[in-house]
């Protein structure tokens, strides 16, 4: 069924997605509450019953991506960001980009989670060399790598991933992927690097054996 997108003028609410002259569903602007309807009024376009208000988290289906920015600022010589990854939430891409170069000595970004902490890339050099500006790093792509591929990722096997509790891009288990950026000698405040992670959770069935 093709969707429809309409704009709602009142209230804290932006409607985000409607489907048909039934199902569709709100979310609140300050919040990010999600607030699903069954129907929408065929001519005011009000709406009718509510079914329930949830958080967008952990919505089966929906593509969540989060981003972290790494900042550089004539100080610290470690900065950390990590975005949690839920229970059975398949990966879809990790990438990092820049925004600004980094002016220190040396930044490089380990980017990885907890089994290996620079198993997707390893000693990304972010003054220019591995990532100048307009390119990008992308966990997918094989062509986008840019030699700084950790051993999570091997391009002869396909292997994307962990082997054990996670597996490829399937969390499992859940997890948190992470990057580290290693700064040395600070005393610049021009760097601005990108981390950026988009995964989903998906809903199981299991299969049926029939022979």
């Amino acid at each position: 069924m093709a969707s429809r997108y309409i704009q709602i003028e009142t209230g804290a609410l932006a409607l985000l997605k409607r489907l048909g002259n039934a199902a569709g569903f709100l979310q609140e602007a300050a919040t990010g509450v999600i607030h699903y309807y069954d129907v929408f009024a065929a001519t005011t376009r009000a709406l009718v019953t509510e079914d329930s208000a949830q958080t967008l988290t952990n919505k089966l289906g929906v593509i969540i991506t989060k981003h972290v920015l790494f900042t550089e600022n004539a100080t610290n010589t470690v900065h950390t960001g990590s975005v949690t990854i839920p229970v059975g939430a398949f990966v879809h891409d990790v990438k990092v980009t820049n925004q600004a170069l980094w002016g220190a000595a040396s930044a490089a970004l380990d980017v990885g989670d907890a089994a290996d902490p620079n198993g997707i890339f390893a000693a990304v050099d972010c003054k220019a060399t591995d990532l100048v500006l307009g390119e990008i790093l992308s966990a997918m792509h094989s062509t986008l790598w840019g030699g700084k591929e950790g051993a999570y990722l091997v391009a002869a096997t396909g292997r994307r991933g962990p082997q054990s509790t996670n597996f490829s891009m399937f969390y499992a288990a859940g997890g948190v992927i992470s990057g580290i950026m290693t700064v040395g000698t600070p005393g610049a405040t021009t760097g601005r690097t990108i981390m950026s992670v988009s995964y989903s959770v998906g809903e199981v069935s299991a299969a049926v054996p029939s022979a």
